[in-house]
C-alpha cells in the first residue's frame, strides 16, 4: 500500500481524517501482516447481513460473483466447499442469527473448524483440508449488539493430528 492508497481510503471515509498518515500506515502494515495468516478475510455488516471481501480465493470469488448477502454467500460457499458432514454445523455457527446472539465485548469471537473439500482436478473425491473460520467483533452498538465483524479463514491442516 502506498500513500495514494491511504488517501483513497481516507476519501472513502474508511479511515477517519483525524488520524495521522503515519498511524494509518502502521495500521495498514498490521492489517496486511495479519491478513497473510488467512486465505480469506471478509468485513461483515451484521446489522444489514452484507459483506465485503478483503482477501479471498479466486475460485470462491468466481463462485460468489456479485452476491452481497452474507447469509446467501455463506450458503453458496458451504454447498460448494464444505464437507457434507460439516455443513449444517458451519451454517448454524456462522448464521447472522447466531452471530447476533453470541458476539459481545465479553465474547468477541465465534469460531468453527471444518473440512474444506479440495477442488483441484487431480484431487480424489474424498480429499479435504481442515480450516478454522473465526468471526471477530469489530464494532458494537450502544445496546452491545454486534454491528460489524471480521471473518477470517485459516488452513490448519498441518496443526491437526491424524485421527
Amino acid at each position: 500500500m502506498d500513500s495514494n492508497d491511504f488517501e483513497k481510503l481516507r476519501g472513502a471515509e474508511i479511515i477517519p481524517k483525524l488520524y495521522s498518515s503515519e498511524l494509518v500506515e502502521d495500521w495498514a502494515y498490521i492489517i496486511s501482516g495479519l491478513s497473510s495468516l488467512f486465505f480469506s478475510t471478509y468485513y461483515l455488516d451484521i446489522e444489514h447481513d452484507t459483506y465485503r471481501p478483503v482477501t479471498q480465493l479466486r475460485r470462491v470469488e468466481d463462485l460468489l460473483g456479485d452476491e452481497v448477502s452474507c447469509s446467501a454467500a455463506l450458503m453458496i460457499y458451504a454447498n460448494h466447499f464444505i464437507h457434507p458432514d460439516d455443513r449444517e454445523e458451519y451454517l448454524q455457527v456462522m448464521s447472522m442469527e447466531n452471530l447476533k446472539k453470541k458476539l459481545r465485548w465479553w465474547q468477541p469471537c465465534v469460531a468453527i473448524e471444518y473440512r474444506r473439500i479440495l477442488d483441484e482436478l487431480d484431487a480424489s473425491p474424498d480429499s479435504w483440508t481442515w480450516v478454522r473460520a473465526s468471526v471477530v467483533l469489530a464494532r458494537k452498538g450502544e445496546d452491545d449488539m454486534p454491528q460489524t465483524a471480521v471473518y477470517v479463514a485459516q488452513d490448519i491442516t498441518g496443526g491437526r493430528k491424524a485421527g
